[in-house]
């Protein structure tokens, strides 16, 4: 296990001299926070099926959901992409860590270097923002947070197979480009999923977008024992999928070499 922490160690260093991107980063969930703070409450006064959901409830849900797509690494996709094209990665295929669990570490590490920052810093300027008002739910927070982390592991083992899928598609961009739209429609990251239509919700909570996005940020306010529990049994049901596609990857990328001679 040792190797492992040193990965994310060595993770945690290099974020530290990242701090400007992941400011920049703040900065823009910080504005997304207040332009949908504003629209939901237009939106809110104007419909009855969403006056339903408190805006403060509704900011949160947000903010939560938001947290996943700017705590995560940038770029770690291509990197893996690159190292496959050029060859590289047939170098770390001969060190005793599997070079899959080196690019997991590696964006778990950046992962939960930068979810605790972005998470305090807005949950703090939500408080400020809403005059100290709490959601419904507030003291679910802990187990949103533990949720959150469980998704982060999810999204490190989804980059690693998106930088992977290269082996087959040559590009990992298209895909990358498609499931991060679904994770932003079927996780409902706008607005929550139950002002879909019903057929949509079924395709959503039918994905892993759905319970990492939706399923985790509407806690918030609508919090029960049973659906966290939910929520975390189909969490870890996908990362055990991803976890073997992404075995599956890498002994074709082990094959592939063998045949190429490295």
């Amino acid at each position: 296990m040792r190797p492992f922490f040193l990965l994310i160690q060595s993770a945690f260093n290099f974020q530290k001299k990242q701090l400007p991107v992941i400011g920049t980063r703040l900065v823009l969930l910080l504005i997304l926070i207040c332009i949908f703070n504003q629209f939901w409450q237009i939106v809110k006064d104007g419909n009855s099926a969403t006056a339903q959901i408190n805006p403060v409830d509704f900011i949160w849900y947000l903010m939560i959901g938001a947290l996943l797509q700017y705590s995560r690494p940038e770029g770690l996709h291509y990197q893996i992409e690159q190292e496959i094209k050029t060859g590289n990665i047939a170098y770390k295929m001969l060190r005793p860590i599997s070079v899959i669990s080196i690019y997991f570490f590696s964006g778990l590490g950046s992962f939960l270097f930068r979810l605790p920052l972005l998470f305090i810093v807005s949950a703090l300027f939500l408080l400020v923002l809403k005059g100290g008002e709490l959601p419904q739910t507030f003291d679910a927070v802990p187990v949103i947070f533990l949720l959150l982390l469980l998704s982060g592991i999810f999204i490190s083992l989804c980059t690693v197979f998106i930088g992977l899928s290269t082996l087959w598609l040559q590009d990992s961009l298209p895909l990358f480009w498609i499931l991060q739209k679904a994770e932003y429609i079927l996780g409902g990251l706008f607005f929550p999923i139950t002002l879909y239509p019903q057929w949509l919700q079924e395709i959503a909570l039918a994905t892993p977008f759905g319970w990492i996005g939706y399923g985790v940020s509407h806690l918030i306010y609508d919090y029960t024992p049973q659906a966290a529990f939910e929520t975390g049994v189909h969490i870890l049901f996908w990362i055990i999928i991803l976890l073997i596609f992404n075995h599956i990857s890498y002994t074709f990328l082990r094959k592939r070499i063998a045949i190429n001679g490295g």
